[in-house]
């Protein structure tokens, strides 16, 4: 009877589930055993997909002139329907997109969609029609839609919560650098050529940005790395394992069902992202606001024409390098000052301090130009302005997206998924009236309108700051997240798995 039961036990033993996770310096892990070079090699390739993705969605308005040119039918405001699409799946496509990549990781996703946006530059570069650009932007964008939730995602596999920051600095600068120089480059192309070469740039940009990836982008989501190392343990050993703290879906249909919903629920009842997705998603909007309004302003006002005008759009792309060198110098400082008070854990608040000052100078940058954009005035002045616009805009980005990543964690991507949704609405429907509310409001008061809802918006930091700790308390994902931290994926305990 004893070796009987003995024997039972031994049975029980082995049909009992097996913990699968990352040991120290464990090589397959990407945040502890990949090389510095190795994360920033992968990292060069995400952020340049993120720029052409930024460079495709800002430049589209270069092609316009170009093209009504040769369809006289089609009118500007029907031809912004075209970015209209482009910005609007921009938006949705991260609700079912990017929650998938959580389960099934980011590599074959990112190889798959930049493929196809680089296919649908051919029919654009060919369009006989307007149709043809219509409808090829609106899936475009679909595909597009990798641009940012999943490209955060890669960065927060990357790199982890006390180093994170430049990496995620250097990702948002690569956003800005895209959306200026695509409609710069985009109308001195269209300018001195035609309004072809404008996708047939971006598609050899795309293609270019696919080969990246195969070639150099391997899977850097952790859970789907444990996951195939659990199916290849259960085929050899017989044994069932599991990844602690890990949820997984066994077939496509659970997968999409339940990650394409947590973003909308998300957004829906957890303050934390509504008012992160509001703040951001009218900031947005605002920079595809500028893109037309700006270069519009200093044609009637300066008397540029096409390619110069669209060259002050630069004023984003050193506005993000300034953003980013106080990143470095000032928002990271502080950051690193929190988690020595927190013995090693900063409070994710402190991921926003240094926005409490970009929301007054996106604000007072928008005055600015209002009131300096003058004949009698030099250019330079509104310049300036414009440039310090970007400078806030790009902190209160770059605020938003850390600061969801802290609270979020491993499921950073759905959080980005739905303030993504607000960012895409709006940055879709802002350029339909900005040219029109310039001219009927006239330029100050129209950009003065702008300043005002921006000042606004700048209580949003503020309020996070004194009240995110309680919300945080409130909900449910925060918390199961926030008890979850002390031992992540890649530092289980060994006597866990001992005992297990």
């Amino acid at each position: 009877m004893t070796e009987v039961k003995v024997q039972q036990t031994k049975v029980e033993s082995d049909n009992e589930p097996v913990a699968v996770f990352f040991g120290k310096d464990d090589p397959e892990n990407p945040q502890d055993g990949w090389s510095s070079w190795k994360k920033w090699r992968v990292l060069f390739v995400a952020l340049f997909i993120t720029f052409t993705s930024t460079f495709n969605s800002a430049g589209e308005g270069a092609v316009s002139a170009g093209f009504r040119k040769e369809h006289p039918n089609i009118s500007s405001e029907l031809f912004i329907t075209s970015n209209f699409a482009y910005q609007l799946m921009l938006g949705i496509g991260p609700l079912l997109l990017s929650p998938i990549s959580e389960t099934f990781g980011r590599r074959n996703m990112l190889i798959a969609l930049t493929a196809l946006i680089t296919v649908l530059f051919l029919p654009q570069a060919l369009a006989p029609n307007f149709a043809s650009i219509l409808a090829t932007r609106f899936f475009q964008g679909a595909a597009g839609s990798v641009e940012g939730p999943v490209i955060a995602g890669v960065v927060a596999d990357l790199f982890a919560k006390k180093n994170r920051g430049r990496a995620m600095a250097t990702f948002v600068c690569a956003v800005y650098f895209g959306n200026g120089l695509g409609p710069t480059l985009g109308n001195w192309i269209a300018f001195k050529t035609s309004w072809h070469w404008c996708y047939w740039f971006q598609m050899i940009m795309s293609g270019t940005s696919c080969l990246l990836v195969i070639f150099f982008l391997p899977e850097t989501r952790g859970e789907v790395l444990l996951q195939a190392r659990a199916i290849k343990s259960e085929k050899e050993t017989g044994r069932p394992h599991y990844i602690p703290g890990g949820v997984h879906a066994h077939n496509w249909v659970e997968a999409f069902k339940k990650s394409s919903t947590r973003p909308l629920v998300y957004l829906f009842t957890e303050p934390i992202v509504a008012g992160c997705a509001c703040w951001i998603g009218f900031a947005w909007g605002v920079v595809f606001l500028y893109i037309g309004a700006v270069a519009h302003v200093f044609t009637e006002t300066y008397g540029f024409n096409q390619g110069t005008s669209s060259t002050v759009l630069i004023c984003g792309c050193i506005g993000s390098l300034i953003g980013w060198v106080q990143d470095q110098t000032i928002q990271e400082r502080l950051y690193q000052r929190s988690r020595r008070e927190g013995n090693g854990v900063a409070t994710p608040e402190a991921r926003l301090y240094s926005s409490t000052a970009g929301g007054i100078l996106f604000s007072v940058g928008a005055f600015g130009f209002a009131w300096t954009a003058r004949p009698w005035i030099h250019w330079i002045a509104p310049c300036i302005f414009v440039t310090m616009s970007n400078v806030g805009s790009y902190i209160i980005y770059l605020a938003t997206y850390q600061y969801l990543a802290e609270v979020y964690g491993t499921f950073s991507s759905s959080a980005q998924a739905a303030q993504s949704l607000l960012r895409g609405i709006l940055g879709a429907v802002f350029p339909f009236f900005g040219v029109i509310m310039y001219d009927n409001l006239t330029f100050k008061w129209a950009s003065t309108l702008v300043g005002f809802v921006s000042a606004g918006f700048a209580i949003v930091p503020f309020v996070m700051i004194k009240y995110g700790a309680q919300l945080r308390a409130r909900s449910k994902i925060a918390v199961q997240l926030a008890a979850q931290e002390p031992t992540p994926l890649g530092d289980v305990p060994q006597e866990q798995t001992i005992a297990v």
